[in-house]
């Protein structure tokens, strides 16, 4: 064998060694207890980065480890369609071509989004291969696989039937260059610079006599009419009661009192106005308090009233020119930070008020979230750390009613259709057959001699008002559309931990659902684990998981989460081509004890490349006591440093097996390569021994057992060395 150990001639082979084996192909086996787990799947928008796969180094860990024990070990492998995210990415490499989305036909778009995210799927399962994952490839799963859309589908009807889906107004984070909504935590909200108004609010019948009222939206101040001022607020108390005048429309404004809890250290230093048409914290106050709000953007994100058609930035420069005119500006502060909500692509994102479709997490027949607290509260899962737990939590507890729609054209698309029968009803945006896109209502078009069947051609999308029909089933003898929306890509994703294992009769699904574990960056706590938490007791009436495993995340070089969108990503080819997936695994692994994200350093992987070349020229004393030792028995004469090495690596082999089981993967494989250290020594100290022939079997003997134990951390190189130097008939995965 060469001198030095080589990943790039080594780990291919070895990796193709494996596919052939069907070793990580699982049978169903009733007489023992499996070992199962999904990997989350990786977002199709793109192959993974280095950041991506400390979850695979440790899931890996982990099948290799409960397969040598004996239990049927299933690993499911897939990719995520991505939603809104891959759409994005799409978007954006449209963009460096030339191109835009709006070139293309609702169809055609989707289908050219297809075609992209089928090549990430064919990069990521080639990363995943390369990364010497163990999964089982003939149950490879994809979110928008037929039976993943059956899944969904199932899902969608069962939620239908017990009447937990509806439709209604509700403020959402609408960004009008995309097209979609938006849930809060999708937003990225950027501090900002911009000019704070303090705006005349005159007293009724004393307009000498003004209140200031700042704000960073004076284009939105034609819409105030009432101020919340809190009793326990000494500074404006005195306020509440007083009928105040909008400078704009001269419509009185009324002072109230503020019925939410009071905290002084975080009480802003100035009344604002109170703003349920453009804030979603006061929308949210209106739905249990009487104080009207309106929609005030069009879906291109245009004022509908006020400077109707054009942007509210623009507008904010007209009604700030109408405000100083009137000499209603006592002053701007131009120092204020606020922020500004953005989406993944860097658009600014508004509030608007809409009808979308909603999920109950809390309906009084069917609780999604009492069943989940409860289980929590009992203990039934693990959140690892702990102290997750208590997060994880009070997150559901806190959990209103689920925005479940978006208006991607990326997507699983909402089963729902609606009767059209009454076409007044509807507004829809459709390519005619002239190519010409059009935009209006539908019954304007129908009754200009457009065919039901032309719109529904061309369709880009319907919008409904409240009280238009829907259902999941169509009638024959009625016209329907259906419904252009597609499922937030956190529905699907919450069902993978119950879809991922086939139909719920099916045997995998018998035999090896629940899953052991879940394994993922602790920044999906609240989007996946908390979903896939209730989604599972919902549909199955069993958890999905018996533990979630939150790792720390791997930051760009410039200290922030790495991330394709950022543009900080350092590929997972360079770790693999550079240093190989054995060296990359065991410094991802070793970075798992860490108390926060971090930086992967070049220097961490040149301290486990060392340790790999040591291991291998370790192996060239195996030839030699092919030759000249006997093969190992207890009965041997052994000296006192014989047993004592023995020992130790017995004591060894339950410490490193306690430690992965117990979910501390950093502790289990440094204890594990420390041992490398004893062994060395161990070598260098034989000549002295009275039999040198025993101590060379005995080495034999450890070494052999040291590479199975070693296998779950850097699979590759003691799958070779078992290979060339045992002879092995059998892969150690198996």
């Amino acid at each position: 064998m060469q001198k030095d150990y080589d990943h790039k001639e080594i780990e291919p082979r070895i990796s193709k060694i494996w596919k052939e084996s069907g070793n990580f192909t699982p049978q169903i086996d009733s007489s023992k207890k499996p070992f199962s787990m999904f990997l989350v799947p990786p977002n199709a928008s793109g192959g993974m980065h280095i950041g991506n796969v400390l979850m695979i180094a440790i899931q890996d860990m982990l099948a290799r480890h409960y397969r040598a024990k004996g239990r049927p070990t299933l690993w499911i492998p897939g990719t995520d369609h991505g939603g809104y995210e891959t759409q994005v990415t799409f978007e954006r490499k449209l963009e460096k071509e030339g191109k835009s989305r709006f070139d293309f036909r609702r169809a055609d778009f989707f289908n050219e989004i297809q075609k992209f995210v089928e090549s990430n799927n064919s990069s990521i399962k080639s990363q995943i291969d390369a990364m010497g994952a163990s999964v089982d490839w003939t149950r490879f799963r994809y979110t928008m696989d037929e039976r993943a859309l059956k899944s969904a589908t199932d899902m969608f009807t069962k939620m239908v039937s017990d009447n937990l889906i509806y439709r209604r107004n509700y403020m959402v984070n609408y960004c009008s260059s995309c097209g979609t909504v938006l849930a809060d935590i999708e937003l990225n909200n950027k501090p900002q610079t911009q000019p704070l108004y303090f705006i005349k609010f005159p007293i009724a019948n004393n307009e000498k006599e003004y209140i200031p009222i700042a704000t960073a939206r004076p284009e939105f101040i034609f819409t105030t009419t009432h101020i919340l001022a809190h009793p326990a607020d000494k500074r404006f108390a005195q306020h509440i009661g007083k009928i105040l005048k909008n400078p704009i429309t001269g419509d009185p404004v009324e002072v109230v009192e503020s019925k939410r809890k009071f905290d002084p250290a975080t009480a802003q230093p100035f009344l604002v106005p109170f703003a349920p048409s453009y804030l979603n914290y006061d929308y949210g106050y209106t739905l249990y308090n009487s104080i009207p709000s309106k929609n005030l953007l069009d879906w291109d994100g245009n004022m509908l009233e006020r400077y109707p058609g054009i942007k509210p930035l623009d507008a904010r420069k007209k009604e700030v020119n109408v405000l100083t005119n009137l000499g209603m500006i006592e002053k701007v502060d131009e120092t204020y930070v606020g922020t500004t909500p953005l989406c993944k692509r860097g658009h600014v994102v508004e509030s608007m008020i809409m009808l979308t479709w909603f999920l109950k997490t809390d309906d009084e027949k069917i609780s999604l979230k009492k069943p989940a607290l409860e289980a929590l509260q009992k203990d039934m899962v693990t959140v690892l750390p702990r102290w997750k737990q208590k997060e994880l939590t009070n997150y559901i507890n806190k959990m209103h009613d689920w925005p479940i729609a978006r208006q991607t054209v990326w997507g699983i698309r909402i089963p729902i259709w609606y009767d059209v029968s009454d076409p007044s009803k509807f507004i829809v945006w459709f390519f005619d057959k002239n190519g010409e896109k059009q935009y209006g209502n539908l019954k304007t078009f129908l009754d200009n001699g457009i065919s039901l069947s032309e719109i529904e051609s061309g369709i880009e999308r319907i919008y409904a008002q409240d009280d238009a029909s829907w259902t999941i089933k169509k009638e024959p003898n009625k016209q329907y559309l259906q419904e252009t929306d597609t499922f937030d890509t956190w529905l699907s994703a919450g069902n993978w931990s119950v879809a991922a294992f086939g139909d719920l009769n099916s045997p995998d699904f018998n035999y090896f659902y629940p899953s052991e574990v879940m394994v993922l960056g602790h920044d999906l706590l609240q989007l996946s684990v908390a979903r896939k938490i209730f989604l599972a007791l919902y549909m199955t009436g069993k958890l999905p998981f018996k533990t979630v495993y939150l790792h720390h995340l791997v930051k760009g070089k410039d200290g922030k989460k790495m991330s394709k969108s950022l543009g900080n990503a350092t590929t997972l080819e360079y770790y693999l081509d550079t240093y190989g997936a054995d060296v990359t695994r065991m410094a991802l692994i070793s970075y798992a004890a860490s108390a926060d994200d971090f930086i992967f350093e070049d220097e961490r992987l040149q301290h486990f490349q060392r340790y790999i070349q040591k291991l291998w020229r370790m192996a060239e004393f195996i030839p030699v006591a092919d030759q000249y030792s006997p093969q190992f028995s207890q009965s041997l004469k052994l000296s006192s440093g014989d047993k004592y090495l023995l020992e130790l690596f017995d004591r060894l082999s339950v410490s490193v097996g306690l430690n992965i089981e117990k979910y501390t993967p950093a502790q289990a494989q440094e204890i594990a390569l420390d041992f490398i250290t004893i062994l060395d020594t161990y070598i260098q100290d034989m000549n002295d021994q009275a039999d040198a022939s025993i101590s060379l079997s005995v080495f034999r003997h450890v070494y052999s057992n040291y590479l199975k134990l070693l296998h779950p951390f850097m699979p590759f190189i003691t799958e070779e060395l078992n290979l060339q130097y045992y002879k092995a008939n059998s892969v150690l995965a198996s």
